[in-house]
């Protein structure tokens, strides 16, 4: 079966600030999942980059096994 999400290898880097450092990530069809953690440590980053809304420096985004890393995000099956 295909995972819904995969965020694979993610890095996201704001000039010499580290947002995401190696991010994998896998969620199944009809999985809830909450992302929790501090301030700052990149939660709303790893999701924009999954909606589309941020590209990440390294690593890929697949919906439904289809890699949407490069597609804008009205091209996404995603809501945020």
């Amino acid at each position: 079966m295909t995972a819904a999400v995969e965020a694979i290898g993610i890095d996201k880097r704001f000039g010499g600030t580290v947002a995401l450092a190696d991010v994998n990530l896998v969620i199944e069809e009809r999985e809830f999942v909450a992302l929790l953690g501090a301030s700052g440590c990149g939660k709303s980053t790893l999701l924009r980059i999954i909606a589309g809304f941020e590209f990440p420096t390294r690593g890929r985004v697949r919906i439904f096994g289809e890699d949407v890393t490069d597609r804008a995000p009205h091209r996404r099956p995603t809501n945020i």
